[in-house]
């Protein structure tokens, strides 16, 4: 049995259909994101994973050793110098849109926290500890080992040499600290003003490589923090739909043909045709790239979207995007023991480019993806154990402002050891203790900065 309402029920029932379907509240402020997207896009989870897994290809084919008459190793980059491999990396060069798809993704993250209630410096501490981590392991890991090795006699060049290749992939994770750091600052300007901040940051690049190569000012390294970040506000402003990112399909193929006729010209004119040669400093010729590797992406995205919806093939695009940093990660150090053991075993180590190289290259690319992603994936458990202590110490709110402020700085703090931690690795190598000592250290100091709770310590949560 049901009661009808009242009078005064039957008014307030009225006065609710009436309302508005949205109202705040003064102190309420309207989402800061357009339009509403899932939580997930298989699209760009497929592009994220498929962008490191070619580069982790592409690395694996430019290891070179082969045996010298006295038995032992000379290492060499194998397919550099080849005439037809410039080429090549116009297709192989995908950094540019990993950085797009990152920012497409990021800026998610960033939104679904924000609905949350979380801020910047929950975001930041939580992309940091996501990174560190697994560097912190990997570096701790094989670091130890390459030490070890030369404790036992290893020959030292050698151990220098795979300190060196090891510690090369780790520039990409030095340069994402950064550009994930500054999400949510980018994150308003892209609010405020999406065009002109892509205009302004196209502009500094161009500026950047005009001022470096022709009037011989040495400030080439400052399009690492123009150029990584403009790919990210395309990825951005393909997330909210706004801008390029709406473009017919005919202004998409101008755009995409304008920027390769642009990066032509710019070869034309003496710039190097072997874009892994414009990726140490980024430069303009990787900004165009971008630009049509964005355009292209566009062009795609509606049979991408149809393909990777597919119940199938989403959950082995979620499994390969779980799997892809790890992969990344530990590609390196499981091509390096590769050789040891093929080396110490006897297996034929045939010279780069000869009929015998190529002709085992598919063998070699098997060989690693069946080391490497077992490991990855055994691997992945522990990194997760860890990252899910850290959040849990780091979830507690600031219990007053100057706790809040201290927080802030730690958040700072731990990105700048990130970077300094990765760079050390990258830079010195891993093939001394106190190169070594000092590349572990920051990077514990980043993830401690970033897992700090509101009284300046980390807490463990006891078990009940």
């Amino acid at each position: 049995m049901t009661l009808a309402p009242s009078q005064p029920d039957r008014l307030a029932l009225d006065a609710a259909r009436l309302a508005p379907p949205f109202t705040h509240s003064p102190r309420q402020t309207p989402a800061p994101h357009r339009t509403p997207a899932p939580h997930r896009d298989t699209t760009i989870d497929a592009v994220r994973a498929g962008a490191l897994l070619i580069v982790v290809v592409l690395h694996a084919l430019m290891v070179g050793v082969e045996l010298t008459p006295a038995g032992s190793l000379h290492p060499s980059v194998a397919l550099s110098g080849e005439p037809w491999f410039a080429p090549m990396t116009w297709a192989l060069q995908i950094m540019p849109l990993f950085f797009i798809a990152g920012g497409f993704a990021s800026l998610a993250q960033w939104r679904r926290m924000q609905r949350r209630g979380d801020g910047a410096v929950s975001y930041i501490t939580a992309r940091t500890r996501r990174l560190a981590v697994p560097a912190a392991l990997m570096i701790g890991s094989v670091g130890g080992a390459l030490l070890l090795a030369r404790a036992l006699g290893a020959d030292a060049a050698l151990v220098a040499e795979a300190s060196l290749r090891i510690g090369q992939p780790l520039w990409f994770l030095a340069v994402y600290f950064a550009v994930t750091a500054l999400v949510p600052v980018m994150a308003r300007l892209h609010d405020r003003a999406p065009r002109l901040t892509v205009l302004a940051l196209a502009i500094g690049v161009v500026c950047v490589d005009v001022a470096n190569a022709r009037f011989g000012v040495p400030v080439g390294y400052l399009n690492l923090v123009l150029v990584w970040p403009l790919m990210q506000q395309l990825g951005f402003m393909m997330r909210d739909g706004i801008s390029v990112a709406v473009w017919p399909r005919r202004r998409l193929v101008c755009g995409l043909l304008g920027a390769l006729a642009a990066l032509l010209a710019l070869v034309g004119g003496g710039w190097s045709p072997d874009l892994l040669e414009n990726l140490n400093p980024p430069t303009t010729a990787i900004m165009l790239l971008g630009a049509a590797q964005f355009c292209a992406l566009q062009l795609l995205r509606p049979r991408l979207d149809a393909l990777t919806r597919a119940p199938r093939i989403a959950r082995l695009i979620s499994r390969a995007n779980a799997a892809a940093m790890g992969v990344y990660l530990w590609h390196m150090p499981v091509i390096l023991a590769l050789v040891a053991v093929m080396w110490a075993t006897g297996l034929p180590l045939p010279a780069p480019h000869s009929a015998a190289w190529w002709a085992t290259r598919l063998p070699w690319l098997l060989a690693i993806a069946c080391c490497v992603i077992p490991l990855a994936a055994l691997i992945a458990p522990v990194e997760r154990r860890v990252l899910d202590l850290l959040h849990a110490v780091a979830a507690t709110p600031p219990a007053h402002p100057d706790a809040g402020a201290a927080r802030t700085w730690a958040a700072v703090l731990s990105v700048v050891c990130g970077i300094a931690g990765t760079s050390v690795a990258l830079l010195a190598g891993l093939a001394s203790p106190l190169q070594y000592a000092a590349a572990l250290a920051l990077l514990a100091l980043s993830i401690h900065c970033a897992s700090l709770r509101p009284s300046g310590r980390i807490e463990l949560p006891r078990r009940r």
